[in-house]
């Protein structure tokens, strides 16, 4: 089967599916190129998307910020009145010195990490993309044990993404070749754990501390937006310092690209409306999943009428029944879907937005 030579895809079905079509698979973009009923496509899935500027890509040699060097993968914010575009993608912080001030505090689509050499004495650079960043992010926040999965076929370093990013499976599907293959166990990989264990020597005693800074404002104060995010473990740290984990937040006094504040809490309480960290943390990662968009609700005990919140893997498991956490009263949802994972954060946002409006409406009038 000869290479697609129509487009700038190269496009050949080196195997057969399970149907008996033709596996059409483009090796440039590594995206599907069937169409119905099996036909090749001109083009595949991915031919159309922009091409990754230089400006969204960084180099990082991690013996030049001694300092200390952050990498993260940053999902999108869970609430954002400033309207800008998402920032997700791969966040990286860097610094020259210990006590100096952020050199680098920005996201980008693909980070480079310097490696070791080679035989050949050539510079190695390991990539992370956004693709990479944001399922391990995924599979940390809930505590997914990662280990790194060679393809079979091509022998790439595999990354398990979305579902598979929480939920362990010994058949993998490969974004490289498009083929699917068999591991000897059911895990999660991603191909993060193989940079980490190289430069583990860089982050020697890495801790974690808590934030306890509270924060309490109104959005009528910050005309210019808020933006909040829940903290998570680096990809990379190499500062001496602990990281924060909290609840990060813009705040914007006005239409400026830069936030008037930009710091990690402990407690956020906006219009008087409480953010629980755990809650904003669990949330921030089931509304990446595509799998659990339509699924996420906040749900209310019929028995005590408190809030019911979803942790471990019910957190990510549509269900019918729930338990209550306060009174263990189980309950079924009264939707029409099959199961729903429950987060108090959802209806707590939903009441931010109606003030929003309200604000915006008083304003107009």
């Amino acid at each position: 089967m000869e290479a697609n030579t129509i487009s700038k895809c190269s496009i050949r079905a080196e195997t057969k599916l399970r149907n008996g079509y033709p596996n059409w698979w483009c090796f440039t973009h590594f995206s599907s190129a069937r169409g119905p009923g099996g036909i090749q496509l001109d083009i595949c899935e991915k031919a159309n998307q922009p091409e990754i500027t230089q400006d969204e890509k960084i180099y990082i040699d991690l013996d030049d910020y001694p300092g200390g060097v952050g990498v993260w993968g940053s999902l999108e914010a869970i609430y954002d009145t400033k309207r800008d575009v998402s920032e997700k993608g791969v966040h990286v912080h860097l610094r020259r010195e210990e006590d100096s001030e952020k050199e680098v505090d920005k996201t980008y689509k693909e980070v480079y990490i310097k490696s070791s050499k080679d035989l050949f004495e050539e510079q190695r650079w390991v990539k992370i993309d956004e693709y990479v960043a944001c399922a391990y992010t995924a599979s940390v926040l809930f505590e997914r044990k990662l280990k790194v999965i060679n393809c079979r076929h091509c022998g790439k370093l595999h990354v398990d993404a979305d579902w598979f990013a929480v939920h362990y499976h010994k058949k993998h599907f490969c974004t490289f070749c498009g083929r699917d293959f068999i591991d000897s166990e059911p895990g999660i990989s991603n191909p993060v754990v193989a940079l980490q264990n190289e430069f583990q020597h860089k982050m020697v005693g890495r801790t974690i501390k808590n934030v306890n800074l509270p924060l309490k404002v109104y959005q009528k104060d910050y005309p210019g937006g808020i933006q909040i995010w829940a903290s998570n473990p680096a990809i990379i740290w190499t500062a001496k310092r602990p990281e924060e984990a909290g609840i990060h937040v813009h705040l914007f006094a006005d239409k400026t690209p830069l936030p008037s504040s930009d710091d990690t809490y402990g407690s956020v309480e906006i219009d008087d409306i409480v953010l629980d960290p755990l809650m904003v943390r669990v949330f921030m990662v089931q509304k990446s999943f595509s799998f659990l968009t339509k699924h996420i609700i906040s749900l209310t005990c019929p028995a005590c009428n408190k809030d019911h919140f979803d942790v471990g893997e019910d957190a990510f498991i549509p269900h019918k029944v729930h338990k209550c956490e306060h009174c263990f009263n189980e309950f079924k949802d009264s939707t029409r879907l099959k199961g729903v994972v429950s987060n108090p954060i959802v209806s707590r946002l939903q009441k931010l937005e109606e003030n929003l409006q309200e604000l915006n409406k008083n304003q107009i009038s």
